[in-house]
C-alpha cells in the first residue's frame, strides 16, 4: 500500500516538468522548502491521480496548456522583451503536424487531467532567473553541468533543500513547484493574457529591455 509523503508543511505545490517519451518527472515542494522528486508520470491520470492522493494545493507545469490561436502567444513576447528566450508555442495545424511538439501535447494532457486544485503554466528557465535576478551571461548555460548548477543554485537561493534532486529534470520540476507554492504566497506575477494562456513567474525577473 502506497502511503502519503511527508511535506514538513501545510501546504503543498506540485511542479511538473514535461517530456513525451522519457515520462514528465514530478517534484513535490511544502513549506518546509525540501524539494522532494516523485518519479515520473506518463499520462494525465497518473498525474491527476498524485495530485489526489498527496493533496497538491496548485499544480504548476512546464508547458502551455493548448495550442495558439491568434499568431505568437503575448506571454511568450513579454518573456523575450525581458530578453529571455522561449519556445513559441504553434497553432493546431502546424503543432499537430510536427512531432517536435509532441512534449507540448504531453503538457495539454496534464493540464486536462488534474481538476482537484488550480494549474499554473510556468518555465523553469525563466523562474531560475527571476529567482537569481540576473540572467545567465553569454554561452554560460551551454554545457548541461553548467545549466545544472546554474539552476541548482537558483533553488538554493530561494531557501529551497536541494539535497535530493539528482537530475536536471527534477531540479527544473522543483522550479516549477517553487513558482506554485510562491503563487499561493502572492510573491508571482502573470505575463500575458488569459485570452491566449497566462506563464506564471516568480517575482524577481529583469524589467523590459526598452525598444526603439
Amino acid at each position: 500500500m502506497s502511503r502519503r509523503p511527508s511535506t514538513g508543511g501545510r501546504r503543498l505545490a506540485l511542479g511538473v516538468d514535461v517530456a513525451a517519451r522519457r515520462g514528465c518527472d514530478v517534484v513535490i515542494l511544502g513549506d518546509d522548502l525540501v524539494a522532494r522528486p516523485l518519479g515520473r508520470v506518463h499520462a494525465g491520470e497518473e498525474l491527476a491521480a498524485r495530485c489526489r492522493a498527496i493533496g497538491a494545493a496548485v499544480v504548476a507545469i512546464d508547458a502551455p496548456p493548448g495550442w495558439a490561436t491568434t499568431g505568437r502567444r503575448s506571454c511568450e513576447a513579454a518573456l523575450s522583451a525581458r530578453g529571455i528566450s522561449v519556445f513559441s508555442t504553434p497553432d493546431a495545424g502546424r503543432g499537430e503536424a510536427n512531432p517536435f511538439y509532441d512534449w507540448m501535447r504531453t503538457g495539454f494532457a496534464m493540464f486536462a487531467a488534474v481538476d482537484t486544485c488550480p494549474t499554473l503554466e510556468t518555465f523553469p528557465h525563466a523562474v531560475a532567473i527571476a529567482l537569481r535576478g540576473e540572467r545567465p551571461v553569454g554561452s554560460l548555460l551551454k554545457r548541461p553541468a553548467e545549466k545544472l548548477a546554474w539552476r541548482r543554485t537558483a533553488l538554493a537561493r530561494a531557501g529551497v533543500d536541494i539535497t535530493a534532486l539528482r537530475t536536471i529534470d527534477e531540479v527544473d520540476a522543483a522550479l516549477c513547484a517553487v513558482t506554485g507554492l510562491w503563487h499561493l504566497d502572492g510573491r508571482t506575477e502573470a505575463l500575458g493574457d488569459p485570452a491566449d494562456g497566462v506563464l506564471t513567474l516568480p517575482v524577481g525577473l529583469p524589467s523590459p529591455r526598452p525598444t526603439g
